[in-house]
Parts: C-alpha cells; sequence; structure tokens
C-alpha cells in the first residue's frame, strides 16, 4: 500500500512539474470527456477518443509483465487542458501473493514536442528530491529516458510530443527497472504501431 501512495504521490508531482495550468475533473473510462475550449482540433478530439495509455499498455501486456490475470477494470482517467491531455492506465494482479502486483502508464501529450520536452526536463531536475535518489540515464528508449528509483520506482520516456511514466511494483525487495523497460519496450511498439 505504501508504493501505491508513493506512485500517487509522484503522479501528482509530475503533473505540477509538467505545469499543469488549471486541473481538470478526471473523466473515467466510459464517462464522458470535459469540453477542451482551447488547442487545435485534433487535441480536442484525442481528449474525447478512448483512453490512449489503455491502446498502448494493454490488458494483455499487463498479464504478461504481472505474470498472471489481472483485475477487471483497469483503473483509468483523462484529463485535457489548453494544449495538452493526458492518459492515464493501470491494472492491478488478480493474484495477492502476498502483495498485489501493478502496473501503469501515464501519457502526457502536448500539441508541440518543446513543450513535452521543457515538462520532461522540469521533472528530471527535481526527480531527485521526489524520490531520494538520483535519476538514472537509461539508454535505448525514445528519445531520452530516465528512471527514478528510490521511493517512486518510476521510468520516464521522452518520445516525441509524449511524456510516458510507466510505474508500477512486483512487490517489496524486487528489481522494478527491467519490467519497467520491458513495459516501455511493449508500449512503444504500440506506439510505433499507431503511428
Amino acid at each position: 500500500m505504501r508504493s501505491s501512495s508513493c506512485s500517487l504521490c509522484l503522479c501528482a508531482v509530475v503533473l505540477l512539474a509538467a505545469g499543469c495550468h488549471r486541473p481538470q475533473a478526471p473523466v473515467r473510462q466510459g464517462a464522458a470527456a470535459p469540453a477542451v475550449t482551447g488547442g487545435a482540433p485534433a487535441l480536442r478530439q484525442r481528449a474525447v477518443a478512448e483512453n490512449l495509455a489503455c491502446k498502448l499498455l494493454t490488458r494483455d501486456d499487463a498479464e504478461a509483465l504481472l505474470g498472471g490475470p489481472v483485475l477487471d477494470p483497469p483503473v483509468t482517467s483523462t484529463m485535457a487542458d489548453i494544449g495538452e491531455v493526458s492518459w492515464r492506465c493501470g491494472y492491478i494482479s488478480a493474484a495477492k501473493n502476498p502483495t498485489s502486483k501493478v502496473v501503469t502508464l501515464l501519457d502526457k501529450h502536448w500539441q508541440q514536442a518543446a513543450d513535452a520536452r521543457s515538462a520532461y526536463e522540469r521533472a528530471h531536475v527535481i526527480s531527485e528530491t521526489v524520490s531520494g535518489q538520483a535519476p538514472e540515464n537509461v539508454e535505448g528508449l525514445g528519445e531520452r529516458a530516465y528512471w527514478a528509483g528510490g521511493k517512486v520506482n518510476q521510468l520516464n520516456v521522452l518520445v516525441g510530443a509524449d511524456w510516458l511514466v510507466i510505474g508500477g511494483t512486483l512487490g517489496p525487495g524486487l528489481d522494478q527497472l527491467a519490467p519497467a523497460k520491458a513495459a516501455a519496450a511493449k508500449i512503444l511498439a504500440h506506439r510505433h504501431q499507431d503511428g
């Protein structure tokens, strides 16, 4: 439960570091999305479409990563603001031995790649303060990637106008980076397929 609290806390910090101008109420999957009053029509349309994070991190991927069935439905949210949209998708293992395993994806998308890069870099700068450990650069994922270990255990990947935050836990004392990298590879492969 402590790692879930840390993950939620980091997500709040991520959103603050990303420069959210005014938070919008999250939209649960299946509910009507909020009206987006600014930005390009394509971005507004994308905000009301299905949750992109759940297309990038699928149930099959989550079950493979977590080693078994996951609870239904996934935990989701969508938030939109002028010039940006973010989607969250998380899966919790059905088996609890002795604790639940979790994998999550937060996909923050900006209209401009420069805005995504700026938010990513701000988060990288404060990462050590938030996690208690210096961030570790990770090669071979997206344009840039870093692992924020310590209290948060999240892999941050910058790719184009998207900043992907992959988190979760397989249990206390286990390597969390390797599974996060495996999840990132699956997410990036889906992103490439979708164009």
